[in-house]
C-alpha cells in the first residue's frame, strides 16, 4: 500500500463521529465470518471463542505470507513457502519453533506444542499442533494440518478432554 494510499485512509478516518464507546480491555473476540481457506459461502459467522474459531484462525495465520495484512506486518508464517525446497532436520526444528512464536500472539492461546512431518520429497509438510487455551472452557484441542505448494488445510481437530 502507498504511502498515498495510506495518507487518504488516514484523512477519511478522521471525518469518522464515533457511534460507540471505545472498548476497554478485555476486549474480547466477538465475532467473525466462518472460514479458514475461504469465506463461508453463505457468510455464516462464528463465535471467536470456540475451538473451532481458534483453529480457523490458526490455520489462517499459518496461511498468511508475514508483511501481507495492511494493519499488522508482523502476522502470518506462509508455510506453503517451506515446502519443495531442500531443508535440514535443524530447518524443520527451527520452523517448529517460528510456528509457536507465531501462535503464541493470539491472546487466546495459553501454550502450543509442535510437530512437523515432512514427507520423503518434500512436496508436503505435516503439522501437528497441541493447543492450550487461556480459556478453560473452550478445553485442550489437538490439530493436524497439511501443507502443500497449494493450500494449509486442516485436516483433523481432536478435543484432549
Amino acid at each position: 500500500m502507498s504511502d498515498e494510499v495510506k495518507a487518504s485512509i488516514a484523512t477519511q478516518l478522521a471525518t469518522l463521529v464515533r457511534t460507540v464507546d471505545f472498548p476497554v480491555a478485555p476486549f474480547g473476540f466477538g465475532s467473525d465470518i466462518a472460514g479458514a481457506a475461504d469465506l463461508d459461502p453463505n457468510m455464516r459467522e462464528t463465535n471467536g471463542l470456540t475451538t473451532f474459531a481458534l483453529a480457523e484462525a490458526i490455520v489462517r495465520r499459518l496461511d498468511c505470507p508475514r508483511g501481507a495484512l495492511p494493519d499488522d506486518k508482523d502476522y502470518g508464517i506462509d508455510l506453503r513457502s517451506y515446502v519443495n525446497r531442500g531443508v535440514t532436520a535443524q530447518d524443520v526444528r527451527s520452523l517448529g519453533g517460528q510456528i509457536r512464536s507465531e501462535l503464541s500472539k493470539d491472546d487466546r492461546i495459553d501454550s502450543t506444542t509442535v510437530v512437523l512431518r515432512p514427507n520423503s520429497t518434500g512436496s508436503i509438510l505435516q503439522i501437528e499442533i497441541a493447543v492450550r487455551p487461556f480459556d478453560a472452557r473452550l478445553g485442550g484441542f489437538n490439530l493436524t494440518l497439511s501443507a502443500s505448494s497449494a493450500a494449509v488445510l486442516l485436516e483433523e481437530i481432536r478435543s484432549t478432554k
